[in-house]
């Protein structure tokens, strides 16, 4: 009998720690690209690391870290690369990773890096793009209508790069759509971790009376 207690203790603290883990992943932002400027400008578009990208609704993906109301941080390096090809100069590229959303400013954060003779020189982390529209409902919120930041601004300026050169690029972001607030686990969850616990105080006391 008492195996049989302590089999089931187990499996239940082995339950609730999976099922703590999988709620505490279960929120999921998106960058949303805009299929038709892809189609009409001949953008190449690749996933970088582990996010999931629907390339037939221009999709990307991303597991969110953590939340707060200032600040959505996807997390992690991963993002999307988009490239353009240019006559005469060849294709060119610009990978946005390392993405993070203020809140309070509608601002997308990231990093940018440039290949290609025009933008090799690109190498920057800020201040990506500013949604100039933002829409909430319930816990997820939506920026859209996006401009080039003017901290991204500055340093195209200071590379001699003109922000209309990139415009088929930065134009193909369409919206960003990210909870508000961080995944928090079901109630099942809680009682799942309630009997985790209780198992692991019984196989304590047995230890003891042992």
């Amino acid at each position: 009998m008492n195996a049989v207690i302590k089999t089931i203790s187990r499996a239940a603290v082995a339950v609730a720690a999976a099922v703590a883990v999988s709620g505490a992943m279960a929120a999921n932002a998106t960058v949303s690209l805009d299929t038709s400027v892809i189609s009409a400008n001949n953008l190449v578009v690749n996933k970088l690391g582990a996010n999931t990208y629907a390339a037939a609704t221009g999709t990307l993906t991303s597991a969110v870290a953590s939340a707060s109301t200032k600040v959505v941080d996807f997390g992690n390096s991963d993002g999307f690369s988009i490239g353009l090809s240019v006559p005469f100069v060849g294709l060119q590229t610009l990978a946005f990773t390392n993405f993070s959303f203020d809140l309070t400013t509608n601002t997308l954060y990231g990093s940018l890096a440039g290949t290609g003779l025009v933008v090799s020189s690109i190498d920057y982390t800020g201040d990506l793009l500013k949604a100039n529209t933002a829409s909430t409902s319930g816990s997820l919120l939506t920026g859209s209508n996006f401009s080039v930041s003017s901290g991204l601004l500055a340093y195209l300026a200071s590379k001699d790069v003109k922000p209309e050169s990139l415009s088929a690029i930065t134009s193909a972001v369409k919206s960003v759509g990210l909870p508000t607030t961080p995944a928090v686990p079901e109630p099942s969850t809680y009682a799942l971790m309630g009997l985790g616990l209780a198992g692991i105080a019984l196989i304590a006391r047995q230890k003891r009376q042992g």
